[in-house]
This record gives C-alpha cells, sequence and structure tokens, in this order.
C-alpha cells in the first residue's frame, strides 16, 4: 500500500489507485480533471462519442465487442432489406434493432437486480405505451404541421399553432419521456438504485421504448399499405434515421434527464445544471433543422451527418456526466476484496479496480460481489490470479 499521488489514499501499488481511479503512472494533477481514462470504460477517452461504453456503462469490458458488433451488423441487415426492397421489413427491423439488443444488455447485465417486473415495466413497456399515444396525436396533426411548414398556411392555421408544433414537440416528448422514470423512483428506485448511471440507464431504456413507438406509428400506412417488395428508391436516409440516430437521439435526451436528476442535490454545479436544457435544445435542433433541410431539398446524407454530429455531442455530454458521477460516487464505497467485473481479477478495491481502472459499480450486478470485507488499512491480495496480465488498461 502506498499514498496515491492524485488524492493522497493509501492504495495498492498497482496502475490506477482504487479510491479516486486516477492513473498513477500519469501526471500528477486532480483525477476528476482527467480525461484520458474514462471512468466508466478506463482506456477511453472520456470526450469519446462511443455509442456502446457510453449508453451500456454496466457491460464488463470483455462484452463490449460483442454488443458493437451486434449494433453494427443489425444496421447492416436493415441496410440490406432496403436494397432488397423489402421496406416494411426494414422498417419493423428499424424499430426493434436498437431497443432489442438494449433489453439484451439490461438482461445480461442484471441492472434490475430481482425487480425484472417493475423495472422493465416502467422503463421500457411504459415508454412504449406513452410514445405511442403522443405519436398517434401528432400524427393526426401533422398534415397541419407540414402544410405550416411548406409555406402554405391557410389563413385559419394560426402562427402560434405552428411555433407549438415545430419547436414544442420536442419539450412535450422531452416531459412524457422521463414519466416512467419518475415512476419508477418514487416507488423506491432511488434508494434500490443509487448510483447515477442506473438513472441513466433507465431514462435511456424509456427513451429506446418511446422511439420504437414513434417508428412504428409514423410509418404505420407504409406498414399497412406498402407492397412486400417495392422500390428501394429514397428510403435508405429516412430508415437510417429511424435504425440508429432517432432512437438514440429519444435515448440519450432522456437519459441525461435522468441522469441529472436521479441525485438533485448536484444540481447546482453547471455541469449537471445544464444538462436539462443542453437535451432540449438538442433535440429541437435534431428535429427542426433536419425537417428545414429535408424541405430545402439538401442531400438526405447532409442531414444523416447533421443528425450525427448532434447525436455526437449528447455522448460526450453524457459521458462527461458518468465519468464526474462515478469519481463523486466511489468515496462511498468501503475497502473490500472483489472480483473485478472489467478485468475479472480478485483485488482489494474500493471504487475503482487497481489494475484496470474500471469503476466496481459500472458492470454486471452479478459480478459486482464482494468476497470478503477486509479490515481497516487492509493490504492487496498477496497474488493476483494465476497466468493474469498485469498492468492498466493502457499497459
Amino acid at each position: 500500500m502506498t499514498p496515491c499521488e492524485h488524492c493522497g489514499k493509501e492504495t495498492p501499488d498497482e496502475a490506477f489507485c482504487t479510491w479516486c481511479g486516477a492513473h498513477r503512472a500519469g501526471p500528477l494533477a486532480d483525477a476528476r480533471t482527467r480525461r484520458k481514462d474514462y471512468a466508466a470504460h478506463s482506456g477511453e477517452h472520456v470526450a469519446q462519442p462511443a455509442v456502446v461504453t457510453t449508453l451500456l456503462p454496466h457491460l464488463p469490458r470483455h462484452r463490449v465487442h460483442e454488443f458493437r458488433w451486434a449494433l453494427i451488423g443489425g444496421i447492416a441487415v436493415v441496410v440490406a432489406l432496403v436494397g432488397a426492397g423489402l421496406i416494411v421489413a426494414a422498417i419493423l427491423a428499424a424499430a426493434v434493432l436498437v431497443p432489442a439488443l438494449y433489453l439484451v444488455y439490461l438482461y445480461e447485465a442484471q441492472v434490475y437486480r430481482d425487480e425484472p417486473a417493475m423495472v422493465l415495466g416502467l422503463t421500457i413497456v411504459a415508454g412504449v405505451v406513452v410514445g405511442v399515444i403522443v405519436s398517434v396525436i401528432f400524427q393526426v396533426i401533422e398534415p397541419l404541421r407540414l402544410t405550416a411548414v411548406n409555406g402554405l398556411n391557410a389563413p385559419d392555421v394560426p402562427v402560434s399553432y405552428v411555433l407549438i408544433t415545430t419547436l414544442l414537440v420536442p419539450v412535450i416528448q422531452e416531459i412524457v419521456k422521463v414519466l416512467p422514470v419518475y415512476g419508477l423512483w418514487t416507488m423506491g428506485g432511488q434508494s434500490k438504485f443509487s448510483e447515477t448511471i442506473d438513472g441513466l440507464t433507465f431514462g435511456v431504456a424509456a427513451g429506446l421504448g418511446f422511439a420504437a413507438a414513434e417508428t412504428v406509428v409514423l410509418f404505420s400506412d407504409q406498414i399497412a399499405h406498402e407492397a412486400v417488395r417495392t422500390s428501394s428508391a429514397g428510403w435508405l436516409a429516412p430508415i437510417l434515421t429511424a435504425t440508429v440516430l432517432k432512437p438514440l437521439l429519444q435515448g440519450t435526451c432522456t437519459g441525461m434527464i435522468a441522469a441529472v436528476l436521479w441525485k438533485p442535490g448536484r444540481l447546482s454545479r453547471p455541469l449537471y445544471f445544464l444538462g436539462i436544457p443542453l437535451a432540449i435544445v438538442a433535440h429541437i435542433a435534431f428535429s427542426l433543422v433536419s425537417q428545414v433541410l429535408a424541405d430545402s431539398n439538401v442531400n438526405s446524407f447532409i442531414v444523416l451527418f447533421y443528425q450525427a454530429a448532434i447525436v455526437g455531442v449528447l455522448l460526450v455530454y453524457i459521458r462527461h456526466i458518468v465519468h464526474d458521477a462515478l469519481l463523486d460516487e466511489a468515496k462511498d464505497f468501503g475497502f473490500q476484496v472483489v472480483t473485478c467485473p472489467h478485468c475479472r481479477h480478485q483485488v482489494g478495491a474500493a471504487g475503482f479496480c487497481p489494475r484496470c481502472g474500471g469503476a466496481i459499480a459500472a458492470g454486471p450486478r452479478s459480478a459486482v460481489t464482494a468476497a470478503v470485507t477486509a479490515p481497516e488499512n487492509p493490504s492487496p491480495p498477496a497474488s493476483p490470479v494465476e497466468g493474469a496480465a498485469t498492468g492498466g488498461a493502457n499497459a
């Protein structure tokens, strides 16, 4: 045990400090200011807009590539369906791809612990129900909105109505999407799922459920009346948006709001206070500017690039929130002998694994189990697992 160069606490003589998570081989600076090692997945930069390690923070490191390739493979299948002219099949696959992967993640990581019905019912399922209701309402009024946006305003369409339908729809969606998470929170979820990444996970789940319902309702006419096989011209861009970008938008915005509100006491800090306004502004910018660009006959792939940029900004902001929250919450963990959920070594650790730097809380629930509660000023295990590699994530 030696003092950490960053926080000064006694920590195992390994690559990372188990208390502050700092990389001990790095420069002598406050651990909270470091950006090279993302707390939920050390070895990645905090500003890296990675989808899997941001929105699926409980995944152990050795499982990340499986979900990444599953996402890439799913997108390839959707593109192939569009290329084959199977538009209805592509739409349905687009609606369920990301939410289905998230359901698998919730199961694999056991985020819900011993209450799967409550968690799944009040997140994804409730998000689907809310999404159907809200999307059907706006689908009914959509013809008037399109008339207004295209400059064909009839005298009986007031300007206030145009503003509501083009600017406030994202605000309304963000309010209703977070309701399932609020229901989980008020039913004791905040005490049972105490970490900020739990709030993020449940918010993303509700947003993805909403996105799936929104896609089905939005393309309901095509699903009901389109031929089994038809021309694929003009379909690739909107279906790619529905497959990846729209679910990520809905999931990241709701996840960000839920993570910020999970511990309201942090709202006095700028990083958390700006989360809700940024989510709403980003949603408005995504929807409104995308519509304006489409109506201006801008190339559809330029629109996709713009939408991806908005999602990238949201992912980076969420990573900063998760990174800061994990560093903040690590001080509440006592020193224990645990099996690290990331590198699978048995180590003496508090908030972070001293070998790989991964946050102990950012792992599957079944893996984050303490073997022994160590005494005061404990020593690390005498020897590592036989044949295990040493060093940190960047070794």
